[in-house]
């Protein structure tokens, strides 16, 4: 009954890490966008400066993964949901 709870808890913890890998990406990303664009010669050519500049106005609003409209997802909201999911785990088994 332990492995099997065990397991259970150990794929819900991958799960999770990948949801929260993939939102740490797409913000890194969204970051990377934005200086590009910013660090390209985008005040040189007179066509394109227009799109460009809507690309930085726009990469100033972070793109995120969010759990319920009230968390972002990031490697840094994994780790508070490992801990308190340890604790959790750690009292439910002194119970036990």
């Amino acid at each position: 009954m332990v492995m099997k709870n065990l397991m259970f808890y150990c794929v819900i913890n991958m799960e999770t890490f990948i949801f929260c890998f993939a939102g740490e990406y797409i913000s890194s990303k969204s970051r990377e966008i934005g200086e590009a664009a910013y660090n390209s010669p985008w005040y040189q050519s007179k066509f394109h400066s227009r799109m460009i500049l809507f690309m930085i106005m726009r990469s100033q609003h972070q793109l995120t993964i969010t759990m319920g409209k009230f968390m972002d997802l990031s490697l840094e909201r994994f780790s508070t949901i490992t801990k308190a999911s340890a604790s959790y785990m750690s009292v439910l088994l002194a119970m036990y």
